[in-house]
């Protein structure tokens, strides 16, 4: 599809950003929740998730206020993220250090999604989306909330027990 228009790459930018809530709700999320052994993390990710289906909700209500289709449009970047992801999970067992490959992995997507909806909301500001940019700069702000916390989980705890754990391996 040839971007002619403003509003045109605003839409394909929103489908990316729909298609990543989704894949976030309905795989991405509840694996990392499965697959980490942190309780502060598993709390984390839980809450994350709850936000994350509010997050469609919002999307679905500015396909609606735009008169855009609710469509989706898969990105590569999420799927080499979620793949990382994937690939922590193999090859690590459940631990301390899986915890912090988990959190690497979050806070890739959690960057993606900054950079999405930071994006988004500077193009509805050139459209005179006002009401949605509102709503792109709250999810936005969830996002940035998501990756600080991800950041004091390992910071706090998980990289000093999966660094222990390391030296305790090759010792």
């Amino acid at each position: 599809m040839k971007i002619n228009s403003l509003r045109e790459l605003f839409q394909i930018e929103l489908w990316y950003a729909y298609d990543c809530e989704q894949k976030l709700v309905d795989k991405g999320l509840p694996t990392m929740i499965e697959n980490c052994s942190s309780p502060a993390l598993r709390r984390a990710l839980e809450n994350h998730l709850q936000e994350t289906r509010g997050h469609v909700s919002k999307l679905e209500q500015i396909f609606t206020s735009t008169g855009i289709r609710a469509d989706t449009k898969s990105n590569a970047i999420l799927k080499e993220i979620l793949s990382a992801a994937e690939d922590s999970i193999d090859h690590t067992d459940v631990s301390p250090i899986r915890d912090a490959a988990l959190i690497i992995n979050g806070n890739q997507v959690e960057h993606y999604e900054i950079a999405l909806y930071g994006s988004l909301a500077a193009l509805g500001r050139q459209l005179g989306l006002q009401n949605e940019v509102k709503t792109l700069e709250a999810i936005l702000e969830e996002e940035k909330a998501a990756d600080a916390k991800l950041t004091q989980i390992a910071e706090s705890g998980v990289n000093t027990s999966a660094a222990r754990e390391s030296r305790a391996a090759s010792a």
